[in-house]
């Protein structure tokens, strides 16, 4: 049976675990979070990790998974050693932020952002031989774009929102980590390839008397399509939920 590790116990990391511990022998490591099949760590404690190392080096995971924003820790170099060395692959998920806004569509190819807080964390971590799986904007319950338009974070424009639903994401780690060959690229994306922009979502809001009607307003900032169709081609059965069915549950229209 394959054995897995997922670090960080977050809102994708928590629903990550509990879907691969289904057919799967799975470690969660959080700082924070303690759950059936998980373990707490503070992979910033030096002496911990190093401990942590003995105990896990000799019985290797099949994969690992980093799922918090592994920039903002100072021993990053340290962790990402310890991590390689117990596991036979190991994915860091991104961000699609990272990526230059420069053409209407966003590509693995696209060019990166130099200037992005994850850029140099990312290329130490390609370089070691990991696997980014970047991801667009992530909802599902207790994320509910709505809240966003409620809380005046985002305006009524017409600039394109790029969603994953955190169901989707669980679906597809289980995929990436069980995948046959060895064949996948070092960076994917992952979008749910829908075209929906905030200028709809708030009409729909307003329509459903779900917010008050406000004006449109021009967008401030450039918008793209985030094109998620490489990961398609070697998950070719990959279903990704419809955003509009999702948001009626989530205001509790249906």
């Amino acid at each position: 049976m394959p054995k897995f590790a997922i670090f960080g116990l977050g809102y994708t990391g928590l629903r990550i675990l509990r879907t691969l511990q289904k057919e799967n022998v799975v470690l969660g490591v959080s700082r924070e979070t303690k759950v059936e099949g998980s373990i707490l760590l503070d992979l910033s404690d030096t002496v911990s990790l190093e401990n942590f190392l003995k105990e896990y080096e000799g019985s290797k995971f099949d994969a690992s998974l980093i799922t918090f924003p592994a920039q903002k820790l100072e021993n990053r170099e340290q962790v990402f050693d310890t991590i390689f060395s117990i596991s036979k692959t190991v994915w860091m998920f991104g961000s699609t932020s990272i990526y230059q806004r420069i053409t209407s569509d966003i590509t693995e190819k696209t060019p990166l952002d130099p200037e992005h807080d994850r850029y140099k964390t990312e290329l130490q971590f390609l370089e070691k031989g990991g696997k980014i799986l970047r991801l667009s904007g992530i909802y599902g319950p207790g994320r509910n774009p709505a809240n966003w338009a409620r809380k005046g974070s985002v305006k009524k424009t017409k600039r394109q929102l790029n969603l994953i639903h955190a169901d989707d994401i669980s679906e597809v780690v289980r995929l990436l980590l069980s995948y046959p060959g060895n064949d996948l690229p070092s960076e994917l994306i992952l979008s749910d390839g829908q075209w929906h922009t905030w200028l709809e979502i708030f009409r729909f809001l307003e329509d459903h008397g779900k917010i008050q009607v406000v004006p449109e307003e021009k967008m401030d900032r450039e918008d793209s399509f985030i094109d998620s169709s490489l990961i398609r081609k070697f998950l070719p059965g990959l279903q990704t939920k419809d955003f509009w069915g999702e948001l009626e549950k989530l205001e509790e229209l249906i």
